[in-house]
């Protein structure tokens, strides 16, 4: 239900409403305090409703789904793996690797597209009032687009899995060695047919679960912010602020998704190997090296295991699941 006002003798019908509209005029601001949204004018009702309600309600519906989505994908690849090590707890993923997956796991670029994503433009949107109807019937998180996403979970789930651990395991994470121990380069230059441990695999299997789910943010967006470039410019009219003109939906991706993954593999493989705690992260010591520089194969399952996540997914929105 939705209660609208503008005096203290509506206070009441406006909190007891789910959602509370005040009005700010001549009868005080009683009603503006009690309320959930305030406006000056009673006609700017039709945009609060039909433009930003219908936006948010859209937004805020793909945000809870992508959200059960990415964290039930990363927890179901470790499931998968439990049968593979028998089910005795051996964990697939390094604890700090893991720590940072609701950072860069399409988390920000959800949070940028549940801020700016428009399905609709506004002009079609005050033309067409009738698109307002999905949301009172609930079709951003009905049931069927509940099944859609646990089923994608499922799908993406032994995609990342089942693309990448068999091509590691058998002998794919063991390479020739033309430097390092293995060329008596000397102990401190690990050799690139060293491997196969399980913080590689892990590691890999990792990545492509950052991958896809951020293309799946990616392509989940309604509208993509472009923006111009460049962003910051010294010269006189050019209208719009610096804020205004930041491509958001490709920061979102890049910068604050799969450049931050790269940056942080890389540090915590410093860390562990020169820094003041390196003990508490000596396991990912020349982890990234191997996983990133030296393995032909980790990009080849780049490539692979995210292109088929993808051609799952549109298949299924093309066919109208």
């Amino acid at each position: 239900t939705l209660a609208i006002g503008d005096g203290a003798n509506d206070v009441g019908m406006i909190q007891e409403a789910h959602i509370g509209i005040g009005i700010s005029g001549l009868e005080g601001q009683q009603a503006v305090n009690a309320s959930d949204f305030a406006i000056a004018q009673f006609r700017f009702l039709e945009t609060l409703l039909l433009i930003h309600g219908r936006w948010n309600f859209m937004r805020m519906s793909k945000s809870c789904l992508f959200f059960f989505y990415k964290n039930a994908a990363l927890i179901g690849t470790m499931m998968v793996f439990s049968e593979r090590c028998l089910h005795s707890g051996t964990p697939l993923y390094d604890p700090w690797v893991i720590s940072v997956f609701n950072f860069v796991g399409g988390s920000m670029p959800i949070v940028l597209m549940a801020c700016f994503d428009r399905d609709l433009p506004r002009d079609y949107v005050l033309r067409n009032p009738e698109v307002y109807e999905c949301g009172p019937k609930n079709e951003f998180l009905s049931f069927r687009m509940t099944l859609r996403t646990v089923f994608m979970t499922i799908i993406h789930t032994l995609v990342v899995y089942h693309f990448a651990a068999p091509a590691l395991w058998l002998g794919g994470g063991v390479t020739p060695a033309f430097k390092g121990l293995m060329a008596n380069w000397g102990r401190d230059v690990p050799g690139d047919g060293e491997g196969g441990d399980l913080q590689v695999f892990g590691t890999t299997i990792y990545s492509q679960l950052i991958y896809i789910v951020t293309f799946k943010a990616l392509y989940e967006t309604r509208s993509v912010i472009h923006g111009e470039v460049p962003t910051f410019t010294c010269r006189r009219g050019k209208g719009e602020g610096w804020w205004n003109r930041i491509g958001y939906t490709y920061v979102g991706v890049t910068w604050f998704s799969i450049l931050y993954y790269m940056f942080f593999l890389y540090t915590y493989q410093l860390i562990g190997r020169d820094g003041p705690q390196a003990g508490t992260f000596f396991p990912m010591v020349f982890v990234t090296e191997h996983v990133m520089n030296m393995r032909s194969i980790t990009w080849m399952i780049s490539i692979l295991a995210p292109t088929m996540a993808c051609i799952f997914d549109i298949t299924g929105k093309q066919g109208h699941f």
